[in-house]
């Protein structure tokens, strides 16, 4: 992803998230861009140029020119010196809506699946059944794939963004997963490219995290979620990687088994420390930064324990710390002035000391690591004397 460079855009106060500013206006659900230095670690190289087919009742796009350098061969395509990437504009509302690019040169077209689609790759044919969610980088679909198997089907939304940048976009979360094999951390069976969208074939899980929410959960089945949320994150932070972006939505639940089980997803904008301590990303979810995203706009491990945190005060008082639609200027006010901790402290429990403790403003004061946090959860009487989920 390049890098921006510049003074942060004054926010959107109707929504409480900052516009990046090479691009238009983002959806209120846009996680924003924020200045970023110049990293060391090695970029992904850029893609191959898209295919030209054009089919009626599409989205068009422009393609300026641009050369391009040999690409991965993640999806067995093979790889050769080929020039050319796609600046994708802003999607219309309709995803079959024909909306014209401004400027010249070559055209192509972008078509969005419906339902009864038919999505295919080198491990056969997805039909696609409904729509899972939608958001400005991307939309998952629930699936019929190979031996009939259920699957959840994200696709790399372009979001006015260039061809090569949604292709590494995608190329990186395909490496992530594939690499992350964990019973915690959701399992990527399938990655392909049709008609110029990447695609990725996921396990279909039952839920979000969502509609567990807003009500206060026991404590035992609190501990329980999050138990197995420490296990994902602990495994990612042992392979130097910050997920950044722990949310309701990309905490997904199967019930397969004697308990509810917990699996990370979308790791769309986590980052590789390479070793460094923290990183300044390219792209915050502004409604669950941690403290130190706003005063030196870096995130670290500690991020993460932090975003744990606010989920684990989610469950528990059935209600967010960081009330949701504010503005963006109060938004940084109530993380900056740690009003987060305060109200977990405010519950007068075990629970809500160890929840004020991973929500504290300086990183350096919070738990070191996800297996800090469990030994003292596991130590509370909640868990010691829980009636659900007993030890196997």
């Amino acid at each position: 992803m390049p890098s921006k460079t510049g003074t942060m855009p004054p926010p959107l106060e109707d929504t409480g998230e900052m516009p990046a500013q090479s691009r238009p206006a983002p959806y209120s659900q846009q996680p924003s861009v924020i200045p970023q230095q110049p990293s060391s670690s090695p970029q992904l190289p850029p893609a191959p140029p898209p295919r030209h087919a054009s089919q009626p009742g599409t989205t068009t796009h422009t393609m300026p020119a641009m050369q391009i350098s040999r690409p991965p061969t993640l999806d067995g395509r093979p790889a050769g010196a080929l020039t050319g990437t796609i600046q994708l504009q802003r999607p219309p509302t309709s995803p079959n809506a024909s909306m014209p690019a401004p400027g010249s040169g070559p055209r192509i077209t972008v078509q969005y699946p419906k339902v009864g689609a038919i999505l295919t790759s080198k491990r056969g044919h997805y039909t696609v059944r409904q729509v899972l969610g939608t958001g400005e980088f991307g939309a998952v679909y629930e699936a019929v794939g190979p031996f009939d198997q259920t699957y959840a089907v994200k696709m790399i939304r372009p979001a006015n963004r260039p061809y090569a940048e949604v292709y590494a976009e995608w190329a990186r979360e395909v490496q992530r997963l594939m690499s992350l094999r964990h019973p915690n951390v959701v399992y990527i069976h399938d990655a392909f490219e049709q008609g110029n969208l990447f695609y990725l074939a996921l396990e279909r899980c039952d839920h979000p995290l969502t509609p567990m929410l807003g009500t206060p959960m026991q404590e035992g089945l609190a501990i329980e979620l999050v138990r197995q949320l420490l296990a994902a994150v602990q495994f990612l932070h042992d392979n130097d990687i910050v997920h950044d972006d722990l949310h309701p939505g990309n905490v997904l639940v199967t019930h397969s088994s004697d308990r509810p089980v917990v699996k990370i997803s979308d790791f769309g904008i986590s980052h590789n420390l390479a070793g460094a301590p923290a990183i300044r990303p390219n792209v915050v979810h502004h409604k669950i930064m941690a403290p130190e995203v706003v005063s030196s706009g870096y995130t670290s491990k500690q991020s993460d324990l932090y975003q744990v945190g606010l989920l684990l005060y989610w469950m528990v008082t059935g209600e967010p710390a960081i009330a949701p639609g504010i503005p963006y200027q109060e938004l940084v006010r109530v993380v900056s002035d740690g009003e987060p901790r305060k109200r977990a402290e405010a519950i007068g429990t075990p629970l809500g000391g160890l929840i004020a403790k991973m929500l504290r403003r300086r990183d350096a004061y919070r738990y070191t690591s996800a297996k800090e946090v469990w030994a003292d959860l596991r130590e509370l009487p909640a868990w010691q004397n829980r009636q659900l989920f007993p030890t196997k």
